[in-house]
């Protein structure tokens, strides 16, 4: 006969009271209070308890554990003190047989189980009358817990006992092998699957019992595991949301917790005063891991073990989020339970589940899912169906989809190609223009934070053309329905540029000597001489420094990757282009004697300027997104004619009201007469456009920088039209008033290209997809 303290410490062991605490707890639930150190004594025979009373309120809480399972086990426990068997009263207390040969093979209950109560009465009450029910819902929602539940709460219903057998790491043969042996039945020699199911049948004719699957799936041949009789009944737990079964079965679908039941399982962990105390912070907690009963009760567990406060763990929460490794339960995690049901998708659906890892919001179009993965509406309905099947994904408004924050990890894990980012701004710049000519928000209330966060995903990865392309929409939009707080993040960072640097400063100081200096100059007799061409040299030194500058700082912007970095690269290395002109042109001026020499080597550096100014002046458009602007513009068809304007204008006074004769020109100097003037006014024309459409771009975070450069091509094209003038009447010099038009004009452009600088308080990598063309 085995002695007390050996028959304590297995039943406190099968109870699955891991600490002597534990069990105290439990006694004192049942109104029966000791000092923990009491049960050290017991287990280790030191001590034998002497009040019945105490020893029958022992036997009924292992029995409620399921460690006591027969009265044998009952007499054996209390005999062990010397107080004899129980008796027929004591009995009649606990719900056991007194011999128990029907097997029960279902798993020690779930700690902590908690919620589930409406389902639980529902398979209590119908279990008997529509025989097989599905269970299922996401890995994690708690499928194996309520399935060990129920095993347990039905295990008097069936006489003939309880089979749990786990479909996923066990094959059909085996699991029908198992059963026909458990009934005394030996069928290892029969190999053909059908042979042996038939058997089985044969098997549980008369029987009522239970059969609980856990872990199933559509491709499982399960036909074969169900029986043939109506007493018995089967439950399944799947991911899957339905089976190929040819009979009727009852679908029943577990969902994420409710906030009741998280903090009901925080009751059960801790107590009710503590979770009065932390209930908002315990709330955020569980809709921190979306509520998953899973990650629920293992965040619980941990606060408790770590003695944390649930705000202290929250803090740690959006410091690093839960990793799905982390959520174990059985014998493997959530992560592998994922990657399971990951795996077992086409490739079209992984590349698919894996885009949805994008999305910040609460849900997600249908549209946009087609779109990002450039897929027809119905072969992305047809996956995200699929999806469905297999609980990765839950229906939300109507062609509206959701994922659980937990999933949403797992599939932001597999993006590997971000520019899908880029395919998700490009939608949501055709939305939000959208919206625009609707003059309506509705459609965009619901991807406020998906527009969000791809925006940002944008301006982390420096896509800078879809982060300017966005940015103005996106502030408006914001700003209509009072979020705009939702930018001020990415706000501050392109805040950190100051309004004026110290280059910006320097050339202000350089701008205000020159012009004393040309003030000077035209008010002294000294207009043609040493004194002029000096001038001409040393305002070619604002855009020789200023171009060298902006094409470095060009790739702050990602260089040729982005309409900004080509804007600012091209507008820079036109003014490098133009100072080297204007140098070569002070070379004829000094070692040459030539006071004007048009045409010469010069043009070699002013000839391509203007064609590099075209181009920035062009992508600069684009960044400003003067194309969309004339196209929601009603007087358009106004703004296309003034370069025409522009050109009859200024021609006109150029050649005819100037009375200059072409003829008499020499060929290179009749293409330069046409080219410079025409490359002005379309760059002028540009400028215009720009002015009076969008010159509010970005938020106006650069405004005054693009009226700068607005402004400096305005002087340089007055600055070419007075050279142009002057020189046909014989009247130019060095230093005259055209050079000063070139002089403000180069220096406004200079001033306001050097501000267009990306200082952040973070680094970016570019990544620009290889693919990706502007």
């Amino acid at each position: 006969m085995k002695s007390f303290a050996e028959l304590f410490k297995r039943y406190r062991l099968r109870a699955e009271f891991e600490t002597s605490a534990a069990f105290g707890d439990a006694l004192a639930e049942k109104g029966q209070y000791y000092d923990d150190s009491i049960f050290s004594h017991w287990q280790k025979g030191t001590r034998v308890p002497s009040n019945r009373k105490l020893l029958i309120t022992i036997i009924e809480i292992f029995v409620e554990k399921d460690a006591i399972k027969t009265h044998e086990e009952a007499d054996e426990f209390l005999a062990a003190t010397g107080m004899g068997f129980l008796t027929e009263q004591e009995k009649e207390l606990f719900h056991i047989k007194y011999v128990s040969e029907a097997p029960f093979q279902v798993p020690a209950e779930i700690t902590h189980f908690t919620g589930r109560e409406e389902v639980v009465k529902r398979v209590q009450k119908e279990i008997l009358q529509r025989n097989i029910f599905l269970l299922h819902g996401p890995p994690g929602v708690g499928k194996t817990s309520l399935a060990i539940k129920l095993g347990h709460l039905l295990r008097n219903k069936f006489p003939d006992g309880v089979l749990w057998y786990k479909v996923d790491s066990s094959n059909i043969m085996d699991i029908l092998l198992s059963i026909a042996h458990l009934f005394g039945e030996d069928i290892s020699e029969i190999k053909d699957i059908e042979v042996r199911a038939s058997i089985v049948r044969t098997l549980l004719t008369k029987k009522r019992l239970l059969l609980i699957f856990d872990n199933v799936s559509k491709q499982d041949k399960l036909y074969l595991l169900l029986p043939n009789t109506l007493s018995s009944c089967v439950i399944f737990t799947s991911r899957d949301n339905s089976l190929s079964l040819a009979t009727s079965y009852t679908s029943v679908s577990l969902h994420t917790f409710t906030q009741e039941e998280v903090l009901s399982l925080f009751k059960k962990v801790f107590d009710k005063k503590y979770v009065e105390k932390y209930k908002k912070s315990i709330l955020d907690v569980g809709e921190k891991v979306g509520n998953l009963p899973l990650a629920v009760n293992i965040v619980a567990t941990h606060i408790k073990q770590f003695n944390l406060t649930p705000q202290t763990y929250l803090k740690q929460l959006e410091k690093e989020p839960i990793a799905l490794q982390q959520l174990t339960y059985e014998d493997k995690s959530l992560l592998q339970a994922v990657s399971i049901g990951f795996h077992s998708l086409d490739k079209h659906a992984q590349n698919v589940f894996s885009s949805l890892g994008i999305f910040e919001g609460k849900d997600f179009s249908l549209e946009v899912v087609a779109f990002i993965n450039k897929l027809s509406l119905q072969h992305t309905e047809h996956i995200l169906r699929q999806l469905l099947d297999i609980s990765f994904l839950e229906k939300s408004k109507t062609r509206r989809y959701r994922i659980h924050p937990l999933l949403k990890l797992f599939a932001r894990e597999q993006i590997k190609d971000p520019s899908i980012y880029l395919s998700a701004a490009n939608y949501y710049e055709q939305l939000l223009l959208f919206s625009q000519e609707k003059s309506s928000n509705k459609m965009l209330m619901y991807e406020i934070d998906n527009l969000v966060c791809i925006f940002k995903k944008c301006y982390d990865y420096g896509y800078w053309n879809e982060v300017i392309t966005l940015w103005n929409p996106i502030e408006k939009f914001l700003s209509d329905v009072n979020e705009v707080k939702k930018l001020r993040q990415i706000a501050e960072k392109i805040d950190t540029t100051p309004i004026i640097n110290n280059l910006q400063k320097a050339l202000t100081i350089s701008m205000t000597f020159l012009f004393v200096y040309w003030v000077i100059l035209n008010v002294s007799m000294y207009q043609v001489s040493f004194w002029g061409s000096l001038y001409s040299l040393l305002y070619s030194l604002i855009p020789l420094i200023g171009g060298l500058v902006g094409i470095l700082r060009s790739k702050s912007w990602g260089l040729f990757s982005s309409n900004i970095g080509k804007a600012i690269f091209f507008i820079s290395a036109g003014l490098f282009s133009w100072a080297t002109g204007n140098i070569i042109w002070a070379y004829y001026n000094f070692f040459q004697n030539v006071g004007i020499p048009y045409p010469s080597f010069a043009d070699l550096g002013y000839f391509p300027s203007y064609l590099l100014w075209l181009c920035g002046i062009y992508y600069l458009s684009k960044v400003t997104g003067v194309e969309i602007a004339l196209k929601q513009n009603p007087r358009k068809l106004f703004f296309l004619i003034i370069p025409f304007c522009i050109i009859v204008v200024s021609f006109y006074l150029q050649f005819f009201a100037a009375g200059q004769s072409v003829v008499s020109e020499t060929p290179l100097s009749i293409f330069y007469d046409f080219y410079y003037p025409l490359l002005n006014i379309l760059i002028l024309s540009i400028v215009i456009l720009i002015s009076t459409l969008r010159v509010n771009f970005f938020g106006g975070k650069y405004k005054l920088s693009l009226i700068a450069i607005l402004c400096g091509f305005a002087f340089q094209y007055l600055g070419g039209f007075i050279f142009s003038y002057t020189y046909s009447q014989n009247t130019y010099y060095n230093g005259n008033i055209a050079d000063l038009g070139f002089t403000i004009g180069l220096f406004l452009i200079t001033w306001g290209t050097l501000s267009f600088y990306l200082s952040t308080k973070k680094e970016h990598t570019y990544t620009i997809d290889k693919y990706y063309r502007i």
